[in-house]
């Protein structure tokens, strides 16, 4: 009997000083914070770009520097890099779409910004036309079809009729020496430089214009590639006339081998499918 009282005793001991000891020496488990929502702000004025925000990775901004780079780098200090990589900043499906929406900064006239807070996405700037405004809102589906709601804070210029005989003196110009890339490229060749200084000599007497850049190619290749060269070889136009100062409103599209001035083999026919045109849009007085 005495016995197992002293056992019980020496338990309940243990017992206490378990309670007393061990929770001192075991490691403590705390829950992880939660991450906080990636951002990004990027803003056009006047051709120089200003991306901000912060990003899970540095592949993220890589990918979004590169694109940017491709659009409007054209010139040292077109880009302006004040994007940080954060590891308590989660992932986010928009994120990989950001690249797709870039060139929508292009089309608006002076300054313009795309907001993205993790919840909405904020479209501000002017553009040019109701029409350009819609194709501008179409082209952000890339970033609301991830769940981000849109913010619409886009201004649509009226446009007045455009100078008369300047769409011809475009014509000329181009009728006379095509705009050529190297092959496969967006490289301009140099020896149409004189014709590219010809245009922006004739658009620097009508800043307010607004122009399309149509990019175009023949029929060879993937339709899906040639739409995607002709946008490029129009955004480097687009780059060359903004490098050299131009102030115009200028929209790039691509239209690939949809839109062919002749339908012969020949190598005349082909080299006249590929193509830069200048179509004049209007005038704005923003």
């Amino acid at each position: 009997m005495m016995r197992r009282a002293i056992l019980g005793a020496g338990a309940v001991a243990i017992t206490l000083l378990a309670a007393i000891c061990i929770p001192g020496h075991l490691p403590t488990t705390t829950a992880s914070a939660p991450l906080a929502s990636a951002n990004f702000h990027a803003r056009i004025d006047r051709g120089t770009l200003t991306l901000r925000g912060s990003l899970p990775s540095e592949s993220s901004k890589a990918a979004i520097l590169h694109r940017a780079q491709e659009l409007y780098g054209a010139t040292r200090g077109r880009v302006v890099d004040e994007l940080t990589v954060d590891p308590k900043v989660g992932s986010s499906a928009w994120i990989g779409n950001v690249s797709k929406i870039l060139p929508i900064l292009g089309q608006m006239k002076n300054r313009g910004s795309i907001i993205i807070d993790g919840r909405s996405v904020v479209l501000s700037g002017q553009v040019d036309s109701d029409r350009a405004k819609a194709t501008m809102l179409q082209d952000i589906a890339p970033l609301t079809q991830t769940g981000l709601e849109l913010e619409d804070h886009i201004l649509a210029a009226q446009l007045k009729a455009p100078a008369p005989g300047l769409q011809n003196k475009l014509d000329e110009i181009l009728t006379q020496g095509s705009i050529e890339f190297e092959s496969n490229t967006t490289t301009i060749l140099p020896r149409v430089h004189t014709t590219l200084d010809q245009l922006i000599a004739v658009l620097r007497q009508a800043p307010h214009v607004t122009i399309e850049i149509g990019g175009h190619t023949d029929k060879y290749g993937a339709a899906d590639y040639n739409l995607q060269l002709s946008q490029r070889r129009a955004d480097a136009v687009r780059r060359y006339f903004i490098k050299h100062g131009l102030t115009n409103q200028f929209t790039a599209v691509g239209y690939g081998a949809t839109r062919p001035l002749s339908v012969a083999k020949t190598r005349a026919g082909l080299q006249q499918n590929r193509r830069i045109e200048l179509r004049i849009k209007g005038t704005s007085d923003l």
